[in-house]
């Protein structure tokens, strides 16, 4: 299972929403001699395509996994085109819109390995939680950096005209350094609450 699974929102949104995340797979496909250069080589394909976000390059050379966010489903189909073309060796994980992913991945003759489904949040005491356009900013990091609390903090500096809502962005996105929550997202999700 991958941490990217959990993203909330509605259709249109989450229709701009996907991460790809290149990862090694233990005693298999991590010792070799040239398996950094191969991950290396992934991270630079995804930037090269302009992802919203990115994992810091620090992290490329150490981390087992390499993630990126974008919010175009043609632009996720150029670099997995791409990286079916480099044939590296190394497992990529694609979380969006199923309905997406599988249209892209028939385009490039590709089969789907696995399929993971987030049962979207039905149990337990919801009433406890944020409320839904905070929740949709939160569960875009998988490791919970973003806190509720630094989003409704950025609201109010935004209502304020202390920060602009793109600077709210960055900030609230730099939290992840896995790369994978998407600012341009996230910009949008702000004006909405500023607007409330």
């Amino acid at each position: 299972m991958t941490h990217t699974l959990h993203r909330i929102g509605n259709l249109k949104d989450l229709k701009e929403d996907f991460v790809l995340l290149a990862m090694f797979a233990r005693g298999i496909n991590d010792n070799y001699d040239d398996s950094r250069q191969k991950l290396i080589k992934i991270a630079k394909i995804m930037n090269k395509h302009k992802p919203t976000n990115i994992m810091p390059e620090f992290g490329w050379k150490t981390s087992s996994t390499i993630t990126a966010a974008f919010n175009n489903i043609d632009t996720v189909k150029e670099v997995i085109q791409e990286l079916k073309k480099e044939d590296l060796g190394i497992s990529i994980v694609v979380s969006g819109l199923i309905s997406e992913i599988e249209n892209i991945l028939k385009d490039l003759k590709l089969d789907i390995h696995t399929v993971h489904f987030s049962l979207g949040g039905n149990f337990g005491r919801k009433e406890l939680l944020p409320k839904k356009e905070i929740l949709e900013i939160t569960t875009m990091c998988g490791h919970h950096t973003v806190s509720p609390q630094s989003i409704t903090n950025y609201v109010e500096l935004i209502k304020k005209g202390k920060i602009s809502i793109e600077k709210a962005a960055q900030k609230l996105t730099r939290p992840c350094v896995c790369g994978i929550v998407n600012p341009s997202r996230i910009i949008k999700i702000l004006t909405v609450l500023v607007n409330e």
